[in-house]
């Protein structure tokens, strides 16, 4: 089964997001250029014979890296993020049990690659990203690693946020 844009936007919906990532199905540029980051994942909207690789039949696709090589998906029955290298649909590349995981790793793909503190911080109240202070402590913690002791480290850090009081496993909070 092939799922539309539509589908997927009300899935991405479906985790009340911040505003900006249901913008992105209808506005480029985004604010701070963060359709850099992310994105509705067009190419499976165009051509949906490509999807049942990826989805299983089951995964919504709601976005992508920016430039589709990582796409994240949404498991309708566990509410988890899923994400999966374009070039490795067997594979997930991550696993998040709810929003503020996956903006986590956003919020790290972001902040190694801009070097304005303030704006990074900008950016991460537009996605809505609650732990910014924490995301700062751990590129502290983490600048004089190397090698697979940094790259481990990157990969547990979206997985330590925990979601928001109140907020349930899958939604925005």
């Amino acid at each position: 089964m092939a799922f539309t844009r539509e589908q997927a936007y009300a899935a991405l919906g479906s985790l009340n997001p911040s505003p900006v990532f249901l913008e992105s199905y209808r506005v480029k540029p985004l604010p701070e250029n963060l359709d850099i980051y992310f994105g509705p994942p067009e190419e499976f909207f165009i051509a949906p014979d490509t999807q049942e690789l990826y989805t299983r039949n089951r995964l919504v696709p709601i976005l992508d890296d920016g430039n589709f090589g990582l796409v994240t998906f949404l498991d309708p029955d566990t509410r988890e993020l899923i994400q999966l290298d374009v070039e490795s649909p067997d594979e997930s590349r991550a696993v998040f049990h709810h929003w503020q995981q996956y903006l986590a790793a956003l919020m790290i793909r972001v902040g190694e690659s801009v070097d304005e503190d303030s704006r990074v911080r900008r950016m991460a109240e537009l996605v809505g990203f609650s732990h910014t202070d924490k995301l700062f402590d751990h590129f502290a913690r983490t600048a004089a690693l190397s090698g697979d002791a940094w790259w481990e480290e990157r990969s547990l850090f979206p997985l330590s946020i925990r979601a928001e009081p109140g907020a349930a496993a899958d939604s925005g909070g």
